[in-house]
């Protein structure tokens, strides 16, 4: 195998959606599918990890091998973006460090709703996985139909970064978005070759596992769906555990600056942890999360197979 054989069939997944137009996709049905299909490839990753001999143990060691990425990334992304936050802010960030607004109720609404969407989400990975430990035998083919899975829900992701009017260039010259993912992106890989040198893993592991960026719906799919349930179950369970964190400390960090809080939202600033910093902060931060998320949601489902396919060389 060659990176172009495992990445580049992905990536075309991804920006065929991206250039084609299909009327029947319209962004309603678009958000449906992908949810609806979400749901589904995360209940066929838990139920390719029931189906792994000694399931418990595994499970387990995707757990503390979550939690020792997460605690890592923590030491390092948010000393890196505070720094950042203190010295490359502009005027206009530290302006609107914290709204005027942060204090409303519908703030904890927010967070609420989005903490039962990740519980939902982890509910379906729960129940898969039960299924896999009762009917193992029928795990043949699981692998195979999560990686049919995996290119039509990168079509359809590709559909919603086009329908959501996202001019790559607009974004990348949006120089407070682009200071900020490269500090959580260089942070964030670091923190994952620290964490695999310590528990052991290849050094092209952890940087995929940490690859996802908090965007937990793709990175447990892509690794699984390229062979390696249990370290996508790690990937699953860090970014789950990622985003919910962040809901919990946007409040405390939009006190201090905006790259913390939108940095260590990651790859979720333009999606799931919008509401909460436009929230905290206000309406003048929305294009810098966009900026931000959007430029880790597009490296996401690229570096992930790359340092996949690297370990197996």
């Amino acid at each position: 195998m060659t990176v172009l054989s495992t990445l580049g069939p992905l990536l075309l997944a991804l920006l065929m959606g991206y250039w084609i137009n299909v009327s029947l996709l319209t962004p309603s049905r678009v958000s449906t599918l992908l949810s609806q299909l979400t749901y589904v490839i995360l209940a066929l990753i838990g139920f390719s990890l029931g189906a792994l001999d000694d399931f418990s143990e595994k499970l387990l060691t995707a757990g503390r091998q979550a939690v020792l990425f997460l605690i890592m990334i923590c030491l390092m992304s948010l000393t890196a973006l505070f720094f950042s936050g203190r010295y490359l802010s502009s005027k206009e960030d530290k302006s609107i460090t914290q709204s005027p607004l942060s204090t409303t109720d519908t703030s904890t609404v927010l967070s609420w709703a989005i903490l039962h969407e990740a519980g939902k989400t982890l509910a379906w990975v729960v129940a898969g996985g039960i299924l896999g430990y009762v009917f193992s035998s029928f795990s043949t083919h699981i692998d195979s139909l999560v990686m049919l899975l995996l290119y039509v829900l990168l079509f359809l992701i590709g559909c919603q970064l086009r329908q959501g009017n996202y001019r790559l260039r607009k974004l990348f010259l949006n120089s407070q978005g682009l200071i900020i993912a490269s500090v959580t992106i260089f942070s964030t890989l670091m923190a994952g070759v620290i964490t695999a040198f310590i528990i052991g893993l290849p050094w092209q592991h952890g940087l995929a596992v940490v690859s996802g960026f908090g965007w937990y719906s793709l990175s447990g799919i892509l690794i699984t769906g390229l062979g390696n349930p249990v370290l996508g179950t790690t990937a699953f369970l860090l970014d789950l555990s990622r985003e919910i964190l962040a809901l919990m400390l946007i409040p405390i960090f939009a006190k201090i600056n905006t790259h913390l809080s939108i940095g260590f939202s990651g790859a979720t600033a333009m999606d799931f942890t919008l509401p909460m910093l436009s929230k905290f902060h206000s309406s003048n931060v929305i294009p810098i999360c966009i900026a931000s998320g959007f430029i880790m949601s597009l490296l996401t489902p690229i570096l992930i197979p790359l340092f996949l396919e690297m370990s197996f060389k």
